[in-house]
């Protein structure tokens, strides 16, 4: 097929069935867009193709597996990254093989492609010592404390990401005692319903008698800021600005909380929290809203990481048994009848 038919095919799959058929997110549709500009890269620096030169003869077995490499030699992106780009890649071509059975080989052909080996990194999350004062630093004498208590606390509850707690409203939050929970709307406009805790629906309650008193504003944001007297839903830098600052102060109290603190710390330290209380993978998984059960599993991995470090301090301040038995090396093989 000819680059007239390639490219044709890039349009339909970019403007059509992605934000229609699969009704991704516009953030999503533009990562795919930006995989496939890098492809393009690719091809004219390795292969000298130009635009117009562009055809899926160019795409086989052999050169994305070499884009692999390029990706992460010489565009330097990690392993994760660089295997985001190929998945993208190989969603177009499973696009393609469905409009254009004569492209099925190829997609068969690229499917075969293994992605780079991502290493594993263990959570950075919060330890429980560090959200209790991160959660206390605002204080509630004030209008801004009041809110920033509730932003930080439902943050970790609903161990949610910065934009799913941004997006809300105060429609999305019921806070019936023994029944409160929070709609949470996150990647691809997926909604999932978490439970919250009691004093968090409590927290909300007051909340709202201060900063959402006016029924007249259904659709306003739940966290908001006030800019030339008009509402505007809080962006990702005051958040950002805002736990920096509390981290300073949530330090003199305790000294486990880092100097510098993210929303998904939060998130981190909440799943890790419900694994160590007993609650299976699947359930966290479907919790945090992740895809897949192999991205929630690192939660465990960290776990694991955290259990081996603890015996290996503690073994550090046991005696150690080998002096007593230094020199009946004899003793032990004639017991045991190998000598």
């Amino acid at each position: 097929m000819n680059s007239d038919e390639f490219f044709a095919l890039v349009r339909s799959w970019l403007t059509s069935y992605l934000p229609r058929s699969r009704r991704l997110s516009p953030h999503t549709i533009r990562s795919y867009k930006a995989a496939l500009n890098t492809l393009l890269a690719f091809l004219g620096e390795t292969r000298s193709l130009k635009l117009e030169q562009v055809g899926f003869d160019a795409i086989t077995y052999s050169s994305m597996s070499e884009f692999i490499s390029w990706l992460i030699d010489v565009r330097k992106l990690s392993a994760a990254s660089a295997n985001q780009r190929l998945a993208a890649i190989k969603s177009f071509l499973s696009y393609c093989a469905g409009e254009e059975p004569a492209l099925v080989a190829v997609w068969l052909d690229v499917k075969r492609v293994r992605p780079a080996r991502a290493p594993e990194h263990v959570p950075n999350a919060l330890s429980m010592p560090a959200v209790e004062a991160l959660i206390r630093a605002p204080g509630q004498q004030t209008r801004q404390g009041l809110r920033d208590t509730l932003l930080i606390l439902l943050m970790f509850d609903a161990a949610a990401r910065i934009q799913e707690i941004l997006g809300l409203k105060p429609a999305d939050i019921v806070t019936t005692p023994g029944g409160g929970a929070v709609t949470l709307t996150g990647k691809g406009q997926k909604t999932r319903t978490v439970p919250i805790m009691d004093k968090t629906g409590r927290h909300v309650e007051q909340y709202l008698k201060f900063f959402h008193s006016n029924p007249a504003e259904p659709d306003a944001t739940l966290f908001y800021t006030v800019w030339a007297g008009q509402k505007h839903q809080m962006s990702q830098d005051n958040v950002a600005y805002m736990l920096n600052k509390y981290a300073v102060i949530a330090q003199a109290q305790c000294p486990e909380v880092p100097e510098h603190v993210n929303a998904h710390q939060l998130r981190h330290a909440r799943a890790m929290q419900l694994l160590r209380a007993g609650v299976a993978l699947p359930h966290i998984k479907e919790f945090l809203g992740h895809a897949h059960i192999s991205t929630t599993e690192i939660y465990a991995s960290a776990d694991n990481q955290m259990v081996r470090e603890a015996i290996q301090k503690a073994a550090s301040r046991t005696p150690d048994p080998a002096p007593i038995w230094k020199g009946t090396d004899d003793l032990i093989l004639r017991l045991a009848g190998l000598k």
